[in-house]
């Protein structure tokens, strides 16, 4: 009786896991987050291209979002960037007053970037929607 009550509980735990994941009950599906456009909606700026390196903090003392280095690069005016450890890709566009603001491509993390260009260094603020995770982001021009 007691094997087939855990049976009866196992395929029933694991018919709710299939389902639920159809349905989207289990949080984000790969798609649902913001996406990079195929194009900007301004005038791009290229006063920025080139290797880039720095780091985001998190500062609010959450050890799910550690502290990372970020490195990438930016191409006529495209920024490519990458958490290093987590592998999350970050891109946006450079707009011609040095505005960001990133689009990350991560399944289960809403990333959420956006900074300020200026001479060597584009500086601002990141945090999660889906996530108690928030900071600030800062990356320097290495040629």
């Amino acid at each position: 009786m007691n094997k087939t009550r855990l049976l009866l509980l196992t395929l029933g735990f694991a018919v709710f896991v299939m389902v639920g994941t159809k349905v989207g009950w289990f949080g984000s599906q790969l798609g649902s987050f913001p996406t990079l456009p195929d194009a900007p909606d301004f005038e791009v700026s290229k006063d920025f291209d080139g290797e880039w390196l720095g780091r985001r903090v998190n500062l609010t003392n959450n050890n799910m979002c550690e502290r990372t280095t970020i490195t990438g690069r930016v191409v006529d005016g495209k920024a490519t960037l990458r958490l290093t450890y987590n592998g999350t890709a970050l891109q946006g566009w450079i707009s011609e007053d040095g505005e960001l603001r990133l689009y990350a491509s991560h399944r289960q993390w809403d990333y959420r970037f956006a900074g300020q260009a200026h001479n060597n260094k584009i500086s601002g603020q990141w945090f999660l929607t889906n996530g108690p995770c928030r900071g600030d982001w800062s990356i320097e021009r290495t040629f």
